[in-house]
């Protein structure tokens, strides 16, 4: 009997060991769960951390850019054309009135209110003309803008990739910063440099009208 207890004694010993070493086991593989979770977790934290940043004024670049002030230039020109344009229209106008005034006691009542009724129309096909060519030209400056705040947005992508930075910001959504993040004035050079040679052209666009 005390034989058969000490076996069932060192059998029970071994089970609990051989039970340990198995919660040992189970254990240590719910440990290692959760670290590879964590080493993801890291990596996706790494994945997302910032270590260089940069301020940028876009609105400055557009507004004092080299090729803007070029077209500038060429709209100022394009709004004297048509300065002098109406100007001589608005001349023949006034002749024309003064000629229809003076015919108003020649010819029946009739006759008279038909070419007022002319000369309104005149007057009112002037008037939309000038409207339709302003509107070309600010159609034409905001072309323009669109095209060199396009180039400007890739240029800082280059700028950002060459000097590994992370996130690019614009001045306008920040409070404060150090002024060394800012780039305008490299961004502002490049652009120069790279519309120095472009050729720019405004085209009159006039929207139709229907009568």
């Amino acid at each position: 009997m005390q034989n058969f207890s000490m076996k069932c004694f060192r059998s029970f010993q071994i089970f609990g060991v051989k039970s340990a070493l198995l919660f040992l086991v189970l254990a240590a593989n719910l440990i290692i769960i959760p670290a590879k979770a964590q080493d993801n977790s890291a990596s996706d934290a790494a994945r997302f951390e910032i270590s260089r940043a940069a301020v940028i004024d876009l609105a400055r670049i557009i507004r004092e850019s080299e090729a803007t002030a070029r077209v500038r230039v060429l709209l100022d020109g394009k709004s004297a054309e048509f300065q002098q344009e109406f100007a001589e229209k608005e001349t023949q106008l006034l002749a024309k009135e003064k000629e229809l005034k003076a015919k108003e006691s020649l010819i029946t009542e009739d006759a008279y209110q038909e070419e007022v009724r002319a000369f309104q129309r005149d007057v009112t096909a002037i008037q939309q003309d000038i409207q339709n060519k302003r509107q070309s030209l600010d159609r034409a400056l905001q072309e323009a803008q669109d095209k060199i705040r396009s180039l400007a947005t890739t240029i800082i992508a280059e700028y950002a990739s060459e000097y590994k930075i992370d996130l690019v910001v614009k001045e306008e959504l920040l409070l404060v910063f150090r002024n060394q993040l800012n780039i305008t004035d490299d961004i502002l050079q490049i652009l120069n440099e790279r519309t120095k040679d472009a050729q720019l052209e405004i085209s009159e666009q006039t929207t139709a009208t229907g009568e």
